[in-house]
């Protein structure tokens, strides 16, 4: 497949950003507070072309902002929705989605391409979709936490919330606290004595630490902060692939508020092609495949049997092969070269590399978009450590706040064990900041007294919370160029429906034969190969408009295409229409994901009307 692109938006993009972000938007993270106040000031100030609604609100009474750039009605225009913040622990998608929202606005009736682009296609941006969770990065003391404000209780003895963490040092900050102990798992990693990792008995590896989050055995059951407030995950609280009884995933699918309106909204709007999101459930660094289906046993005898002739075959026919050959588990085939071409733009245009595994997704977000939804579904983390050192802004931002992946509040024994590369990612995230010269990302494992270790050693420290899955505050606005790069490529890249290659031939002296290719204009299809099994994306129309004279001998007046390949893909359509030489039809092809034309095609002998 060929590359469909607008090198003119990406180079604008990189200079605007630069010489925008410079002195606009400030380099640092914003609370909720602050970033309601960006938001209503951005869509006062681009009131042409933004606007700013909330779609729900969280049970701390936080709006669920969304902003949507469009010159026009945006219901009637094919859309990219950008969601940030899908994994609350990582802040900079939502810093991303803000920055990428301004540098369009601002771009508005100044670049031709960024004008035309929001004049044909609607911007969707939902910057922080899990408020309550990502506000724990402004509290006190300062802690990581994934899940919402939603009471649980996460040890089942009847009461929620009741055992939290602790800031047992006093030093206003979370991190780990590890115990001395023989029988512990734990030791101290070779490379960098901040982390910690499980020892590896095959490798002649013994442990010597237990390690727990920061905290006291409130309830007293010998269990540490594995009751810790708040409840319920955003990204994993979404049908596909959903663990029930899982932790943080919620008492069932969709069970949360941040979650159901999300869904809701996606579904609302048939004109959301693809949707774009930030996440550790990365299919850009590395392409979602395809992988064949498993049988699921026993299942054809559930296939119903005496249904009615008349109308049954294809559900029959469907119903067998889903029995036969199981649920949808991944990237259909023929929808695999476009996640491979997009993920290849995507490393080029951006230029990051080095990504870390990408994580199977359990009631994740992204993944939900495309097996039930049926759109196009990208994502990626917004920050990673690259092999290099980091780049400061000019602009001072808040260097205090740094962090590592927690355990969710529970003793980290108990926990599945880490990947080995993590420890990797965390070594390369700690050298690139200290390459770039920060001092203050991990607190220094330091003894104290513990109420519930008496006689044990007890030491507090490793990485701050945040610090190794988001990048520094003054780093903010240049990290965030590669990412609007890639986003106005994406944006140009949805279906766009055309109508060519019109011929008239006359059959007979009142009689006309009039045929047409509807082609897509744009680079992906109009439908994804998945999106044509759950039906929710819908096809394209084509309506033929007959004068008051005319009539149809041959054809439908409205009908449905199969999904049209982009990249000058097409389908041709034929009519046999009764009506006299010299009077006009009018041909509509349209669908909401991929736009409308009409042709107005006056019936004559031969070639082009």
């Amino acid at each position: 497949m060929r590359r469909f692109c607008t090198p003119l938006i990406l180079t604008l993009m990189v200079m605007g950003l630069e010489s925008v972000y410079g002195q606009g938007m400030p380099s640092k993270y914003h609370s909720y507070d602050e970033m309601t106040s960006a938001i209503k000031a951005f869509a006062s100030t681009y009131s042409e072309i933004a606007k700013v609604v909330s779609i729900g609100k969280t049970l701390k009474g936080r709006e669920i902002w969304l902003l949507t750039l469009h010159k026009g009605d945006p219901d009637q225009a094919h859309a990219l929705l950008v969601v940030g913040g899908t994994e609350a622990a990582q802040l900079a998608g939502s810093e991303m989605t803000l920055r990428f929202a301004d540098q369009l606005a601002k771009e508005y009736g100044k670049t031709d391409s960024v004008t035309k682009l929001l004049q044909s296609t609607t911007i969707y941006v939902l910057p922080r979709v899990s408020p309550d969770a990502a506000e724990a990065y402004f509290e006190k003391p300062f802690r990581e936490r994934a899940t919402n404000s939603r009471p649980v209780d996460d040890d089942h003895d009847g009461i929620a919330d009741e055992d939290d963490v602790d800031d047992v040092n006093k030093d206003g900050v979370i991190t780990m606290m590890r115990v001395k102990d023989p029988r512990g798992e734990w030791m101290v990693h070779p490379d960098d004595a901040r982390l910690m990792k499980k020892a590896d008995p095959a490798k002649g590896e013994r442990g010597l630490y237990q390690l727990y989050s920061e905290g006291v055995d409130n309830d007293k059951d010998e269990q540490w902060n594995e009751d810790a407030s708040g409840g319920v995950d955003f990204n994993r609280n979404f049908p596909h692939n959903y663990q029930f009884f899982a932790a943080h995933a919620g008492i069932h699918q969709v069970s949360e508020i941040e979650t159901r309106v999300i869904a809701d909204f996606i579904f609302s709007k048939p004109n959301i092609v693809a949707v774009f999101s930030f996440s550790s459930n990365d299919n850009l660094t590395t392409p979602w495949r395809s992988e064949p289906r498993r049988s699921s046993t026993g299942m054809e005898s559930a296939v119903p049997t005496g249904m009615p002739p008349a109308g049954s075959g294809f559900m029959r026919s469907f119903m067998m092969d889903e029995a036969t050959r199981g649920p949808v588990t991944s990237v259909l085939e023929d929808d695999q070269p476009y996640y491979e071409f997009i993920s290849k733009q995507f490393l080029d245009i951006t230029k990051l590399s080095g990504a870390p595994e990408t994580k199977k997704g359990a009631g994740a977000f992204s993944e939900w978009v495309y097996y039930h939804t049926g759109r196009w579904s990208f994502s990626v983390r917004p920050w990673w450590a690259p092999d290099r050192a980091a780049r400061r802004d000019t602009a001072v931002g808040d260097q205090t706040r740094r962090m590592r992946p927690q355990t969710g509040g529970r003793a980290v024994p108990g926990a599945a064990d880490q990947p080995t590369d993590e420890y990797a990612d965390q070594l390369k995230a700690l050298k690139w900041y200290d390459a770039g010269g920060y001092k203050d990302i991990a607190v220094p494992w330091t003894k104290v007294k513990h109420p519930d270790f008496p006689d044990r050693e007890v030491e507090i420290g490793g990485p701050k919370p945040y610090a190794l899955s988001n990048p520094p505050a003054d780093s903010l606005n240049t990290l965030a160029l590669p990412h609007s790069k890639f986003l106005a490529y994406l944006a140009a890249q949805l279906p766009v429906i055309k109508v060519g290659n019109i011929k008239t031939e006359m059959v007979n002296s009142s009689v006309y034969r009039l045929t047409l290719d509807v082609v897509n204009g744009g680079y992906l299809p109009t439908n994804s190969a998945l999106g044509v099994r759950v039906r929710w994306p819908r096809n394209v129309y084509v309506t033929l408009g007959l004068g008051k004279d005319q009539s149809l001998a041959s054809g439908r007046a409205k009908q449905s295409l199969r999904p049209i390949k982009g990249n000058g893909g097409f389908q041709t359509v034929s009519w046999l229409i009764v009506g006299k030489a010299g009077s006009t039809v009018t041909v509509t092809a349209e669908s909401p994901t991929a736009g409308k034309a009409t042709e107005t095609i006056t019936l004559r002998e031969g070639g082009r009307p």
